[in-house]
């Protein structure tokens, strides 16, 4: 029994050792500027009862440093009970370059989720050659969209998956960014092997060729996670998917207010997880059983259980610490401690509430 602690246990340093030597000598970035003439890009955000994080959302919007000329802005509202759609006609009328569009609720003649149904509506108005996907509660970087299109047009990505953090409001939040920032950069360096996992609907790039080779958001299967499912589409077509970090295409967005949100939002993307190669699923896996068999490991042999916990600390703090400076970002130390009860913690709870017999809420629908 002890040694199969003990082989768990090196795994999950093996996975961490293995995260660190990729971001230290594979990292790629894929954005250096060519002197290409910029393509025609369609910006396409769904909104639903979003008016207390639409007007950070679209001042950053109008500050894009992108051909105007080039550049089309469509906004939907997704049958807001709230000041959205007023909001967005506002901003609209001013700027010749944006589109805003009310969604048609699906009227259950197409399973498909509220997100996936707004966006495929407004993509039928793009006519953009690139399609740029961020959310409502993000703030996006004046250099986000070129240098996405950039990355797009160095790779011929038939997707291109840009760089988030959730902005840094109180502990838990910050916690929440560590969490996000370990599971993106995950994706980033499994991506850089060739690995490529999955895309992120809040900061993502998709080819109008590659998006129709899948026949849109109507043409996927239902899921709860449309980025993932159409990444995944995307990609049997065979086509390539990149991730991009870095301060350019930077984005900001909001964490759960709270620990039921935050569960409400993880058993969304558990579905989503639950369908990513067997090898991806193996690693988070590992994750999620190192508590377990640390505890027993220090039970046993007390010594050598701290000593994993510590080299497993040490190279998770310092994964997440370079991936932190590659977005021009730091964490204070103490948060790291933190992170390490917290993450553990999570896991398990969102573990649980994902088979908890219950409806998941999403954007005041559930599913």
């Amino acid at each position: 029994m002890i040694a199969l602690e003990i082989i768990g246990v090196m795994l999950l340093l093996s996975q961490n050792l293995f995260l660190v030597i990729l971001i230290k000598t594979n990292f790629r970035n894929y954005s250096k500027p060519k002197g290409e003439e910029l393509p025609s890009i369609s910006i396409v955000i769904s909104c639903r009862n979003e008016a207390k994080n639409l007007p950070a959302c679209l001042q950053a919007l109008a500050a894009l440093d992108y051909p105007e000329d080039k550049l089309q802005v469509i906004l939907g509202d997704d049958n807001s009970s709230d000041q959205t759609a007023e909001l967005l006609k506002s901003w609209v009328e001013e700027r010749p370059y944006a589109i805003f569009y009310s969604v048609a609720e699906n009227d259950g003649s197409k399973k498909i989720n509220g997100k996936a149904n707004a966006l495929s509506q407004l993509i039928q108005e793009a006519s953009g050659s690139l399609l740029l996907f961020t959310d409502a509660d993000c703030i996006v970087p004046k250099t986000w969209a070129a240098e996405m299109v950039t990355t797009a047009m160095n790779t011929g990505a038939g997707f291109v998956t840009g760089i988030t953090y959730i902005e840094h409001k109180d502990s838990f939040s910050v916690l929440q960014d560590i969490d996000w920032t370990f599971t993106l950069g995950m994706i980033k360096v499994l991506s850089d092997i060739g690995f490529s996992v999955t895309s992120m609907g809040n900061n993502m790039l998709i080819p109008t060729k590659a998006y129709a080779a899948v026949g849109g958001f109507e043409g996927i299967p239902f899921s709860l996670t449309e980025d993932f499912e159409i990444a995944t589409a995307i990609q049997k077509q065979g086509y390539v998917g990149f991730h991009q970090v870095g301060v350019a295409n930077l984005i900001q967005t909001k964490g759960q207010p709270d620990f039921a949100k935050l569960l409400e939002q993880r058993k969304r993307w558990m579905q989503g997880a639950m369908k990513l190669p067997f090898v991806v699923k193996m690693l988070l896996a590992l994750q999620a059983l190192f508590l377990p068999l640390v505890l027993l490991l220090i039970y046993n042999y007390i010594v050598l259980g701290w000593l994993f916990w510590l080299a497993k600390f040490s190279l998770q703090s310092y994964f997440i610490f370079a991936m932190k400076r590659q977005m021009g970002q730091k964490i204070k130390p103490v948060y790291f401690v933190l992170f390490e009860i917290y993450f553990q913690f999570t896991a398990w709870a969102t573990i649980l509430y994902y088979f908890w017999p219950s409806k998941t809420a999403w954007k005041g629908r559930k599913y």
